[in-house]
């Protein structure tokens, strides 16, 4: 039987002794400990209720007192003659090994657990004493978890062996290097290597300075197979148009009166308020007719979600990815909404920060992201930081840093302070004086986990807000000294 009579035997001397250890917190009993022989199951038991009464010892003669109205007890304390059991246990049981005892008796319930679980223990009834009870525990872990993992597969796990298949993807890269979709920006494309499937980008402004307009515009770059062309005067085929759908999700503006009129503007290079007004000049109008032939051409889907939840963007996205197999996500823009607040704070069933709201809704979208090997790309409010760090970084995120933690790409994107606006003249006079686009915003970006470019270099460049487009001009390190990067025009590779 796995049940260590001995140990069992020592460990009711120690109770006797000092009663105080039967209700100790440290070494905690149950039933089961004891229950394959009811003598010891009822002596401990007898100890436990004395110990609570304050006992600082125990005899034969406070067990029978307990007992006296029990005759079932009381009859199994004489037949197994409980004042010799006492005499003699009291007197081989040492008080300072009780822990040794504690670890015995338990490590023996423990087997008897996972037997009457079903689990072989031949491996440890013989010799029990040459194993832990954490050593018990790990092995039968070990055989659960090569089991589980023969039989079920958990799809946000992946592993490997080191080293397998990695001369095939070498060779992969060589023929075709690893960047994804192109981004409103060459200079980002280098830095980030592109609008990667399985990665999400944030970027971060204030309100009103233009993240709506440029997130269409990049929907525009990729979803759109023309787009008109300013230098040459005509729509031209779009060389980044990736062939795939692409979903725009948003929660503050009607879709078609207010969302759609900055796309067309994106395509047709037309200003919005143009639209809006209802007046154009020239060929705008042509323009903007044809902007909306091949919007509807497009394979570009838009939802508003006004009371948005970590659940409907899960459950909205996957139903567009299998339904409609879109590839590019745009979600405009991370906030703690009431709705999503108090899903959180009912999902882990405590109060919920802000800050830990937003960290979660950006981790959903980066599970989305890895889960269905699609892009997705969002945009967050800044704070106060952004009028007094020097460094613009993620600490200017509105509510939380830890968004950054998820991010695959990150940015901050604002206009010029004071001494920007002075190197920015400079270079101007010195570089572009014949120019008739002068950058008018600053892309500060703090992470590019996959880059190869200095991190919190910035970007500038010329950003039209009534049609989204981005017009890369230089690049400076953090202390605006202007530094070499190549563009990477990112074209579909058919």
């Amino acid at each position: 039987m796995l049940y260590d009579q001995n140990s069992v035997r020592l460990l009711l001397g120690c109770l006797l002794i000092k009663p105080s250890l039967a209700i100790s917190d440290k070494y905690q009993l149950t039933k089961a400990d004891l229950e394959p022989v009811p003598f010891h199951l009822r002596l401990w038991q007898g100890c436990v209720a004395l110990a609570k009464r304050g006992a600082e010892s125990i005899s034969a003669l406070d067990l029978y007192m307990l007992c006296k109205n029990n005759k079932q007890v009381n009859d199994l304390f004489k037949e197994n003659d409980l004042s010799g059991f006492i005499d003699t246990i009291k007197q081989l049981s040492n008080i300072d090994n009780y822990s040794m005892y504690y670890d015995a008796v338990r490590k023996m319930s423990l087997l008897r657990a996972y037997q009457s679980s079903g689990f072989n223990v031949d491996k440890f009834e013989k010799e029990p004493e040459k194993y832990t009870i954490k050593e018990i525990i790990d092995y039968y872990d070990g055989l659960f978890i090569h089991v589980k993992k023969e039989f079920y597969k958990d799809q946000s796990i992946v592993e490997t062996k080191a080293g397998d298949g990695l001369m095939e993807i070498k060779e992969m890269y060589k023929a075709e290097p690893s960047y994804g979709a192109t981004t409103f920006s060459e200079y980002l494309n280098t830095a980030s290597r592109g609008w990667q499937k399985g990665q999400i980008i944030l970027h971060g402004a204030v309100s009103g300075s233009g993240k709506t307009a440029l997130g269409l515009y990049n929907l525009a770059l990729i979803a759109c197979p023309e787009l008109w062309d300013d230098k040459e005067g005509c729509y031209k085929p779009n060389p980044y148009y990736q062939h795939e759908a692409c979903l725009y999700i948003q929660y503050e503006l009607n879709l078609k009166r207010e969302l759609s009129p900055k796309l067309v503007a994106s395509v047709s290079g037309v200003g919005t308020y143009h639209f809006l007004d209802g007046k154009y000049i020239g060929d705008e109008e042509e323009r903007v007719d044809r902007a909306i032939e091949i919007i509807q051409q497009s394979q570009i889907y838009l939802v508003s979600m006004p009371s948005f939840t970590t659940e409907k963007l899960k459950s909205t996205i996957k139903d567009y990815m299998l339904n409609k197999q879109v590839k590019y996500v745009i979600f405009d823009y991370v906030s703690k909404t009431s709705s999503v607040s108090s899903e959180v704070a009912k999902r882990n069933n405590i109060a919920t920060r802000g800050d830990e709201v937003l960290a979660e809704i950006v981790s959903t979208l980066k599970d989305i992201a890895v889960e269905n090997n699609i892009a997705i790309l969002t945009f967050s409010q800044t704070n106060a930081n952004i009028n007094t760090q020097e460094i613009l970084d993620a600490g200017c995120l509105a509510g939380s840093r830890a968004m950054q933690d998820k991010l695959d790409v990150g940015s901050i994107i604002n206009k010029f302070r004071k001494n920007e606006q002075e190197v920015c003249d400079m270079m101007m006079e010195k570089h572009y004086p014949n120019s008739l686009i002068k950058p008018n915003r600053i892309l500060h970006l703090f992470k590019a986990r996959f880059g190869n470019t200095e991190q919190n270099m910035k970007i500038w460049g010329y950003l039209d807000l009534n049609t989204g487009r981005f017009i890369d001009m230089w690049c400076t390190d953090v202390y605006n000294k202007p530094i070499n990067i190549t563009k990477t025009r990112l074209v579909y590779a058919k």
